[in-house]
């Protein structure tokens, strides 16, 4: 019997075609439930990524889903692709080219973060190399054979979006480059980001791009919303950050020109390149706390501060909860 469940359940996951032995089931499905898959799987709020698409009737049932007030409202977004996404119901509130393949530019850093964040102590000791500190960008003091916490390479990474903490965060994590991208990939097939992939920890231009779509980028945001340290890093506007030793520090101005103007932001992460434009995810619950909290996303913006902050008060103004 327990062969039979084996086989099916294996044929059913999509893990074999065909299974020669009926002896061979019980062991296979043992090895199928050790496989990290399995094991992060499990630790997912949401069993099916495609949430929205594939369970709107059970969100109708469940939730209050956001109502627009008034449906000729409409709003005028100059950037290539843009989404609103309800935190709460998963409800797509604005949608402009929202799976529209794009450079992501510095929003890449978003994934860098989680898995550091999965993989690290936030105490644990990075050693700037060579590698890291010739990527192009600012340095802000970063120096080849400074000793940094993870911590405070996070801190500057996510505020000042600066490259050599991300390669430099890469490589204490994976011990390479390559073994790190190939974890950032790995998690978005996990996470069902169809639309997304990683050639590298920054978001820099080179000849294969980060690409990702808005949907993808609001899916990858508000799964990482269980990992919290990331975007309260990120809306950290001033800091002085110091190596271990405290001979240098590090003065880090945040990117986000939005902090400070707007109440209530959770956090937000900006890119820029020549190829993907500029670029802003931003969490946001509106002033009042009366109604759920966002996330926007703008790829390819003319003005990506000017576009989010339309569309927050936009989505405010035209949907209740």
């Amino acid at each position: 019997m327990i062969e039979n469940i084996a086989i099916i359940l294996l044929v059913f996951l999509g893990q074999v075609n065909v299974i020669s032995d009926v002896h061979e089931g019980p062991e296979l499905l043992t090895q199928f439930i050790k496989t990290e898959f399995v094991k992060q799987d499990v630790n997912y709020k949401k069993s099916n990524w495609d949430y929205y698409y594939d369970n709107l009737y059970l969100e109708n049932s469940l939730y209050s889903l956001p109502r627009k007030i008034d449906s000729d409202a409409n709003i005028d977004i100059n950037s290539k692709s843009a989404i609103a996404f309800d935190v709460e119901t998963d409800f797509i509130l604005y949608s402009k080219n929202s799976e529209k393949k794009l450079p992501i530019a510095s929003l890449t850093k978003i994934m860098t973060a989680l898995i550091v964040l999965e993989n690290n102590k936030l105490d644990e000791i990075v050693t700037i190399s060579e590698n890291a500190f010739k990527v192009k960008g600012k340095k802000e003091r970063l120096t080849i054979g400074e000793k940094i916490s993870v911590e405070n390479l996070l801190k500057i990474m996510l505020m000042s979006s600066n490259n050599i903490a991300a390669v430099a965060l890469a490589e204490r994590t994976s011990g390479n480059i390559d073994d790190f991208i190939d974890l950032m990939n790995k998690k978005a097939k996990l996470l069902g980001l169809r639309d997304t992939v990683f050639y590298n920890p920054t978001g820099l231009d080179q000849e294969s791009d980060n690409i990702s779509t808005a949907y993808d980028i609001a899916q990858l945001v508000d799964y990482s919303l269980d990992k919290p340290l990331i975007w309260e890093y990120s809306k950290i506007q001033n800091i002085i950050l110091s190596s271990l030793d405290g001979k240098i520090n590090h003065k880090i101005k945040n990117t986000n020109l939005l902090l400070g103007k707007f109440e209530n932001i959770t956090g937000g992460k900006t890119g820029f390149t020549d190829k993907a434009g500029e670029c802003l995810v931003l969490i946001i619950n509106d002033a009042n706390g009366k109604k759920n909290q966002i996330i926007t996303v703008v790829l390819n913006a003319k003005d990506r501060f000017q576009e989010t902050e339309d569309l927050v008060n936009w989505v405010y103004k035209n949907y209740d909860w």
